[in-house]
């Protein structure tokens, strides 16, 4: 049999990311090569997004794509948060795809191919075969799928399910097997990382966890995504503090400054209480980076509540923020809820909550100016020319850090001096 070839097209957030290459690395197992031409491809394999509705029609269009630009005999395949929201509607309007694959498909993939290709061998999936679709010094541990909460804007839990966490030592293997290969950067990532094995173990064991990915991989930055405020323990401060190759930098979803929207949306925090884990966190870690997202117009969001939030975001100083637009999304709360805000006064409060953020961060970058910060070189621009990132900095989240300089190595670190702030960047210069 001719080796066969696969070419991926991974659509939507980080967490589908490590869906992709576990797949990847299924395929793999059953002696499936990558290759990055659509057109010669004996199977495409589209992992969709279906968060908002930007993302489905993106989804939609790539599939279209697909269906038409593959080669004659091609397979395609469907997978992701698309598949799993829309199943039967998506059967019907597009019969061109040959396997919708869903979420319980994915641990038996090899299975699922060896329906379409009868000849592919019996897979040998082996662990440390573990697929890395990212740069070679950067990765991703996604270390729980799905989510408890039941926030009433998100339709994340009806398609991803409850929250379910991964084994600990199956985790820390990959973390050693990624610093093995030389990956410089750790990130943990799940809906709800702070929630970690309360469901596996009965108790929260992230403190744990990191502990033991950071031990692990000692010489790689352990960086923690999406942490909420209702769960991240004085234990985890604790051991964010005291571990000296996790990066300190929170990405906390907070959503709202104002107790009547954040009850409304089904948060389980107030702003009081959020302020205290802040206030604690940077207690801790003085230096902490701290990077959040909200939403505005959510349905009965009044001019007060507008101006609370406002006000959170002025007093709090975030680092890094986003901004979103609330929008219906199928099968919500929210979706079915009454006093929507119109769109003209949703578009209007997103642009002045921008417009105050912009002067925010750019009083809040001058902190950097004159710092000796470790970076990590993540690509070469020109020649002499290189993005780089400090701890503060996650990639393809915030802001970059330039440099100029002779002979650097792509994937390793440097000490530099920050000279200049360049709108949500910074520019630095080797010490």
């Amino acid at each position: 049999m001719a080796n066969r070839t696969a070419a991926l097209i991974s659509l939507g957030c980080s967490k589908n990311l490590a869906d992709s290459e576990d797949l990847v690395t299924a395929l793999r197992s059953v002696d499936f090569q990558l290759t990055k031409s659509l057109a010669e491809a004996d199977l495409v394999l589209i992992n969709t997004c279906g968060f908002i509705e930007g993302a489905k029609q993106e989804s939609i269009s790539h599939i279209l794509d697909a269906a038409q630009g593959r080669k004659a005999g091609a397979k395609l395949f469907v997978a992701g948060c698309l598949t799993e929201r829309y199943l039967a509607e998506l059967q019907a309007d597009i019969p061109e795809v040959d396997q919708w694959v869903t979420f319980k498909d994915y641990d038996r993939f090899p299975a699922v191919v060896k329906k379409h290709f009868p000849d592919v061998p019996k897979h040998r999936l082996r662990h440390d075969q573990r697929s890395q679709l990212t740069p070679p010094h950067f990765a991703f541990l996604k270390i729980a799928e799905g989510c408890d909460n039941t926030c009433n804007f998100c339709a994340i839990p009806l398609f991803r399910g409850k929250h379910q966490s991964r084994p600990q030592e199956d985790l820390i293997k990959q973390a050693k097997l990624l610093a093995e290969r030389g990956v410089k950067e750790i990130n943990m990532i799940s809906q709800h990382l702070d929630y970690y094995g309360k469901d596996l173990y009965g108790e929260y064991r992230l403190p744990a966890l990191i502990r033991a990915v950071a031990k692990a991989a000692p010489d790689s930055w352990i960086r923690l995504h999406y942490c909420y405020p209702n769960d991240f323990t004085d234990e985890l401060i604790t051991t964010m503090a005291e571990t000296p190759n996790v990066v300190r930098y929170v990405d906390m979803p907070i959503q709202h400054g104002a107790n009547r929207t954040l009850a409304a949306m089904g948060r389980r925090t107030t702003r009081e209480q959020i302020t205290e884990r802040l206030d604690r966190i940077r207690a801790a870690m003085p230096d902490v980076v701290l990077r959040s997202t909200f939403i505005v117009g959510f349905p009965g969001e009044r001019d007060e509540d507008f101006e609370q939030l406002m006000d959170f975001v002025r007093e709090q100083k975030f680092d890094s923020v986003g901004c979103f637009t609330y929008s219906d999304e199928d099968g919500t709360t929210a979706e079915k809820m009454k006093n929507k805000v119109d769109a003209a006064t949703i578009k209007a409060r997103h642009h002045a909550f921008m417009t105050q953020q912009k002067k925010l961060h750019r009083a809040k970058q001058k902190r950097w100016v004159g710092k000796e910060l470790r970076l990590l070189i993540d690509e070469q621009r020109d020649f002499g020319e290189y993005t780089a990132r400090h701890f503060g900095q996650a990639h393809e989240v915030d802001g970059a850090t330039f440099i100029s300089a002779e002979g650097l190595e792509v994937g390793t670190w440097v000490d530099a001096r920050i000279i200049k702030t360049k709108g949500y960047d910074l520019i630095a210069e080797l010490v």
